[in-house]
């Protein structure tokens, strides 16, 4: 078995960070459908995107690391849910990812739960590094930090999957959605304090 250890994500980690969260879910469904396609162009979108997030909005980011290499990634932040203006009328072009993002960001936005919790996302394992118990780890991690707060938590998914992973940490499905032919699923997890 793989030995790696836990920590916060400094800085310095930042880049290293939006990539091994690009590799880990550059085969998402959603992913696919906004960036149309999954090969190493695409990727790199996916890595500024998500370093991005990282910079403007990091929230508390936890690592996996495998001696010094980055092999997983989780992002959970404090947050109320807010309602968003359609910020892509302006855009109106199918074929811009940036428009489609901003559909995509904004279809999950409206469904943010209003009242405060703790928002999961994104998290990712290098395929190389699945199911060694990573992943597992740091949702402990995370639902740990969300309970000690006395405060429920919420995330959107787009895999079959990651639905059943995470009813293991106590989340449940509240709503779907379809966003570009693809289902999303917005689910919900009670403080288990």
């Amino acid at each position: 078995m793989s030995h790696f250890h836990i920590s916060f994500m400094e800085i310095s980690n930042i880049q290293e960070s939006a990539k091994v969260l690009s590799i880990a879910m550059l085969d998402n469904p959603l992913h696919i459908a906004v960036f149309q396609g999954n090969g190493e162009i695409e990727r790199l979108e996916i890595q500024k995107m998500f370093y991005e997030l990282l910079c403007e909005l990091p929230g508390i980011v936890f690592i996996a690391k495998e001696h010094q290499t980055i092999v997983g990634v989780m992002r959970m932040k404090s947050c109320i849910g807010r309602k968003t203006e359609d910020e892509s009328k302006e855009l109106k072009d199918e074929n811009n990812s940036n428009y489609r993002k901003a559909i995509w960001h904004r279809e999950w936005s409206i469904r943010d739960p209003l009242e405060q919790h703790w928002h999961l996302g994104p998290i990712g394992v290098l395929p190389s590094h699945r199911k060694l118990g990573i992943g597992s780890k740091l949702m402990e991690r995370f639902c740990k930090e969300a309970d000690a707060c006395s405060t429920k938590a919420y995330l959107e998914t787009d895999l079959d999957e990651n639905v059943r992973f995470y009813k293991k940490f106590g989340f449940e499905i509240i709503s779907k959605s379809v966003i570009f032919n693809v289902e999303n699923r917005y689910m919900e997890r009670v403080s288990q304090t």
